[in-house]
């Protein structure tokens, strides 16, 4: 509209062509200035909008961090635990069987921290704005820390649950698990002391192995998340 009548206004001779291509630069002039604020107004979102996700981000590494310590901790105590059983479970005598029972009674009641939820990572994945983070080494570092953490932690998790109920049916053979649940001497809730003491129990070794793989991965993963907590902190 504004250049048509800038053009019959021309063709009308009602402006000479000075004033025309003054008109005409300012117009081009004011277009552009619009451009440019509307530009770096989006850009202050986009930056509000990054500064959010990072401190998410943040609060999540943190949190993952803490599950993972955590875990790790009650890791080496199914470690310690399995380890005393195989040894104390060899002696058909109440007093290292009441041990060993009670080690193996802590694996099966021993709590495990599972905090799976979709992180800000995810998000920013799934909503196309990861695209907001320009340092693509700082989003590649990003992308290895949580993929280790699904990939890696999460499956130990499912092989630890499917091993703990291995371990149960096998146990279930020897000993009264409900009974071991009650006070008192623990070599009463044995239904097959000899079986018990004689067998070689090659699931507790499984879990055994399962446990030490579960370890050196939190292990790995204690380390990335510090590595990539201090590189979010340098960004905040």
């Amino acid at each position: 509209m504004i250049w048509r009548k800038l053009l019959n206004r021309l063709k009308n001779k009602k402006i000479g062509i000075g004033t025309y291509i003054v008109e005409i630069s300012l117009i081009i002039f004011s277009i552009l200035i619009a451009i440019q604020a509307d530009r770096c107004n989006q850009n202050r979102k986009d930056d509000t909008k990054l500064q959010a996700y990072l401190e998410a981000m943040h609060q999540d590494l943190l949190d993952e961090q803490g599950s993972n310590q955590n875990n790790l901790t009650d890791c080496n105590s199914d470690l310690e635990s399995l380890e005393q059983f195989l040894r104390l479970s060899r002696y058909n005598q109440n007093d290292s069987l009441d041990l060993a029972l009670q080690h193996i009674r802590r694996v099966f009641s021993r709590g495990v921290f599972r905090t799976f939820p979709p992180t800000t990572f995810d998000i920013m994945m799934s909503t196309g704005d990861i695209s907001l983070i320009k340092d693509l080494t700082f989003r590649n570092r990003l992308a290895a820390t949580f993929s280790f953490r699904d990939s890696y932690i999460q499956n130990d998790l499912k092989e630890f649950d499917a091993q703990v109920k291995t371990l149960a049916q096998s146990m279930g053979q020897y000993i009264d698990l409900a009974c071991m649940t009650t006070s008192g001497p623990l070599h009463a809730c044995l239904v097959d002391r000899t079986g018990l003491v004689e067998n070689n129990h090659n699931e507790v070794f499984l879990f055994l192995r399962m446990a030490q793989v579960r370890a050196f991965h939190l292990s790995i993963a204690i380390q990335n998340f510090d590595k990539m907590i201090k590189i979010m902190e340098q960004e905040l």
